[in-house]
């Protein structure tokens, strides 16, 4: 009898039933759950390491004392480099820590964001599956029910996984780093842009750079996208205008009192790193890394790794819609909206970060 539970065909029947889509929100669900208990226990028990969060409130509380230039803004690590959305959001966090005394708060408040953030990362994951294994249903006439299943357990694994990253782990709950705020509101704009909330998406994107400037660097391949996701510029230019829009408002106290020193701190793009904290070229001399000919071949490498980035990825959607017509030519018109809409979009916006990972001078610009 037990054997007869334990056997092949019973456990592949098992294996394949967990695989169906209803059990997608309890898997993500249970992922949580660990989560939240594993946050917890570094909290308790692994030292918090202080680096940047007493910096952070001197510098929030130079704002609050109503400095408005950002040239005067500074901490212990240094002077102010981050948008004004960084100031209301850590202004907040000093408020609900007792002036950023309780790091105890602190952690816990994070610990909570860090599993808001393994939320929306872990359904981006979940949706990009479903796509992959619809496709592959779609594109083969045998029977490919093992195949779906080993596409979907495939990511679930790698979903897994993503819950055991020490680094990210310590950014949120051992660093409290504005890196975790900042990609937490990326990724739900991402998890926007997969259900092809557009204009809501590209708002939450405005924010994630008001918080962290690091995310404009995913800003090409979002531009792609809206230019295929509507069939005239309008729509474009429309959610081009609220990313704008954003941190104009959110600026908005800075700029109409020292817009050049705000401008020139919270966007600092002519910003020189540190030689300790490049990992690619530490082979090079210092006096070679900081030399501004290797910024600009820099610079000419990632423009034409995004280039190169945008071409295939045309060609690739030119590919999809002339299956889709082929397929049912009733569907043509929308297949690439639909491609959009179903997690293809986020590949596109993670992938134009990739030159980002190759080619930056500093761990300081990831």
């Amino acid at each position: 009898m037990v054997t007869s539970v334990f056997s092949v065909p019973v456990l592949l029947k098992i294996y394949k039933s967990l695989a169906d889509s209803k059990w997608d929100l309890p898997y993500i669900l249970l992922l949580l759950l660990l989560e939240a208990i594993l946050s917890s226990a570094i909290i308790k028990y692994v030292s918090y390491t202080e680096i940047d969060w007493e910096a952070y409130m001197q510098e929030v509380t130079i704002w609050q004392d109503g400095e408005l230039d950002y040239a005067n803004i500074y901490g212990g690590t240094g002077p102010l480099v981050y948008p004004a959305g960084f100031l209301y959001m850590y202004a907040f966090f000093k408020w609900l820590t007792g002036g950023g005394t309780n790091v105890l708060i602190g952690q816990q408040l994070f610990c909570g964001l860090y599993v808001l953030n393994a939320a929306f990362v872990l359904s981006i994951y979940n949706i990009i599956a479903r796509n992959l294994v619809d496709t592959l249903r779609e594109k083969e006439s045998s029977n490919q029910s093992l195949k779906s299943s080993h596409g979907v357990w495939s990511w679930r694994v790698a979903m897994g996984v993503t819950c055991l990253s020490k680094r990210i782990h310590s950014i949120f709950v051992l660093r409290l780093f504005n890196d975790g705020p900042c990609m937490l509101l990326f990724y739900l704009s991402c998890l926007l842009f997969a259900k092809a909330y557009w204009r809501i998406g590209c708002a939450f994107f405005s924010l994630a750079i008001a918080v962290k400037m690091n995310v404009l660097l995913f800003a090409p391949g979002l531009l792609l996208l809206l230019l295929q996701s509507s069939d005239n510029i309008v729509e474009t230019i429309i959610c081009l205008s609220i990313c704008a829009g954003i941190q104009l408002i959110v600026g908005a106290p800075f700029l109409l009192s020292y817009p050049v020193s705000y401008i020139r701190k919270a966007f600092e793009f002519d910003r020189v790193f540190f030689y300790e904290w490049t990992v690619n070229w530490k082979f090079l001399p210092e006096d070679m890394f900081v030399a501004r000919p290797l910024s600009l071949l820099l610079l000419f490498m990632h423009l034409s790794a995004l280039a190169l980035f945008a071409s295939k990825w045309i060609e690739s959607c030119k590919r999809e819609t002339e299956y889709a017509f082929n397929v049912s030519p009733a569907t043509s018109l929308s297949s690439t909206v639909l491609q959009l809409a179903h997690g293809s979009s986020i590949i596109a916006i993670w992938l134009a970060d990739v030159p980002t990972i190759i080619l930056p001078r500093s761990l300081k610009q990831l």
